[in-house]
C-alpha cells in the first residue's frame, strides 16, 4: 500500500472520530443553566397592613362576696365532725366583720370544740367582740352577755342551728325543741344543755309523803323547798331534790313541777 493511501485512510479515521464525539455545550444551553426565578407576587392587601397592638382581653370584675352572719354561724360549728379549719375560718370572719351576733353562738359552741387552737381562738374572738375577758369561764361569759341580749342577738337562723345542734346530742331533745323554731314565745338562747341526755336524771314522780315527825333522817339544819297551794303545804328536802332536780306532784288539787 502506498504512502498516499495510508495518509488518506488516516485522515478519514480522524474525521470519523471527530464526527462521533458530542460537541461541548455552550453556556446558553438551558439544560445546564439555573432554573429561571419564580415570578414575584405583589403583596396582598392583608400583608401590607401594618401590624397593630392586640387589644387585651376584657378582665371580669371580681364578684363581691357579701358577708352572711347565718353562713358564718354554721361555719363556726355544725356537727360533731365539724372540721376545725372551718371553725377557725369562720371565727376569723366574725372578728374581721365585728359580727356581735356570733357571741351567743360561740359561747354555746365552745363546749364542742376539741381542738386547743379553736378553743383559744373562740375566747379571743369573744374578747374582741365584747371588750371583756373571762378566759375559759363560760358561766361568767353567759352571766355577762345575758342582760345584754339586745346588743348580742344571734342571727336569724339561730333557732334552726340551736335545735340541730342539740338534736345531734340527743334526737329526743331536738324533737322537744323543734316547735320552738317557729314559736317566738320560746327563747332558745335560754335553753342550755346540762350535759346529760333526755331523762338522764330521773325526775321524782309523785313521791310518797310523811309527816315531819316521821322524817327522822332529816337534820334540824337541812334545807327544804316549801310549797303551799290552796291551803295544802309540803316540804321537798334539798337532799332528795339534788339527786332528781325535778319533782312532779299534785298539791292542793293542782299539778306542779318543782325544778331545781
Amino acid at each position: 500500500m502506498s504512502k498516499t493511501i495510508l495518509f488518506l485512510l488516516l485522515v478519514a479515521g480522524l474525521l470519523a472520530l471527530a464526527c462521533g464525539r458530542p460537541a461541548a455545550p455552550s453556556p446558553e444551553d438551558p439544560a445546564l443553566t439555573l432554573p429561571a426565578p419564580l415570578p414575584t407576587r405583589e403583596p396582598t392587601a392583608a400583608a401590607t397592613v401594618a401590624p397593630t397592638a392586640l387589644s387585651p382581653a376584657p378582665v371580669a370584675e371580681p364578684t363581691a362576696v357579701t358577708y352572711d352572719s347565718n353562713r358564718t354561724m354554721f361555719g363556726i360549728w355544725h356537727g360533731l365532725d365539724h372540721p376545725s379549719e372551718a371553725t377557725l375560718a369562720a371565727l376569723a370572719d366574725t372578728e374581721e366583720y365585728g359580727d356581735k351576733s356570733q357571741v351567743v353562738v360561740i359561747l354555746e359552741a365552745l363546749k364542742f370544740f376539741r381542738n386547743r387552737d379553736t378553743l383559744r381562738q373562740g375566747i379571743d374572738t369573744l374578747a374582741a367582740l365584747t371588750g371583756q375577758d373571762f378566759d375559759f369561764d363560760r358561766r361568767l361569759w353567759r352571766e355577762w352577755v345575758g342582760p345584754r341580749m339586745d346588743e348580742y342577738a344571734p342571727p336569724s337562723e339561730y333557732p334552726r342551728w340551736k335545735v340541730d345542734s342539740l338534736a345531734l346530742i340527743d334526737p329526743a331533745i331536738g324533737a322537744i325543741l323543734e316547735p320552738g323554731i317557729t314559736r317566738s314565745r320560746v327563747d332558745l338562747t335560754e335553753v342550755v344543755w346540762g350535759g346529760v341526755r333526755l331523762d338522764g336524771i330521773p325526775p321524782l314522780e309523785q313521791p310518797p309523803h310523811i309527816l315531819p315527825e316521821q322524817a327522822t333522817w332529816l337534820w334540824p339544819g337541812d334545807r327544804v323547798f316549801g310549797v303551799s297551794i290552796n291551803g295544802e303545804h309540803r316540804a321537798y328536802p334539798l337532799r332528795i331534790m339534788n339527786a332528781h332536780e325535778l319533782a312532779n306532784d299534785v298539791l292542793g288539787g293542782e299539778p306542779i313541777s318543782l325544778v331545781y
